[in-house]
């Protein structure tokens, strides 16, 4: 069976690098959604554009979202409806934008990440282990990106304090305080698609773990990959965690 994909945030630079990812594979776009300007100034033969998701919804199975969160939470409260999956990247989600995705995530299949790389999420997984084992050291995060990324720290940031603070079975807290466990540096520049350096130091040693992504394709093809698979899953609020795991 053909899964079809509607990507939100179309015109964006994640939007248009998992469109041009998907033309490299057999995962289909049908659908681009982004606001009425850009659609307006663009057209796209291979796909239908619109500013309502809604009004092409026999067109698509399954959503992709990297937008801003007002978007993307007016786009799960319509899969909701829909009773559609969905697959979101975008970051800088509120207390109040996560409690939405929850509720939804009763009556459809939500994967949420804030990165879509196999390796960052390898990553991920290794920082849990390096945290318990390193438990006395202290934790700096540096990461920088692009100087058009809105949300500072990044997702993937916090998402990497959050667990090397489980690990420890400590609070984050307040990622801007200077009482947090884990200090966060972010740098924004021209031309930076992503780095994230995590360096544990006491006042012997140091042990760093670095990611850096060469291209937003990395990006790309964890979303068509998770979109395709939450289609199979129950309704519930899932990790790229979950996915990896089941792939093994």
């Amino acid at each position: 069976m053909t899964c079809k994909i509607a990507i939100n945030g179309f015109f964006g630079k994640m939007g248009q690098s998992i469109f041009d990812e998907s033309n490299n594979s057999s995962h289909i776009v049908k659908v681009g959604c982004d606001i009425e300007k850009k659609i307006n100034n663009s057209k796209f033969n291979e796909i239908v554009l619109t500013s309502d998701l809604e009004k092409t919804q026999e067109l698509f199975d399954v959503v992709i979202d990297f937008s801003i969160p007002s978007s993307s939470i007016n786009i799960v409260k319509l899969c909701s409806k829909l009773k559609k999956a969905i697959t979101i990247g975008t970051t800088g989600f509120s207390a109040e934008d996560l409690k939405e995705i929850n509720l939804a995530s009763k009556s459809i299949p939500i994967l949420l990440a804030p990165n879509m790389s196999y390796g960052v999420n390898v990553c991920l997984d290794s920082l849990s282990t390096l945290s318990k084992k390193l438990k006395n050291y202290e934790v700096f995060i540096n990461e920088t990106h692009h100087k058009n990324k809105i949300d500072s720290p990044s997702g993937t940031a916090i998402k990497m304090a959050e667990i090397i603070c489980e690990a420890r079975d400590i609070k984050l807290g307040d990622i801007k305080s200077d009482n947090c466990p884990i200090k966060i540096e972010s740098h924004r520049i021209d031309s930076e698609i992503g780095t994230h350096e995590i360096i544990f130091k006491n006042n012997s040693n140091e042990i760093k773990l670095t990611h850096t992504a060469f291209s937003r394709s990395i990006f790309s093809q964890g979303a068509l990959d998770t979109a395709i698979w939450i289609t199979k899953q129950r309704p519930g609020l899932y990790q790229f965690k979950d996915f990896m795991e089941d792939q093994s």
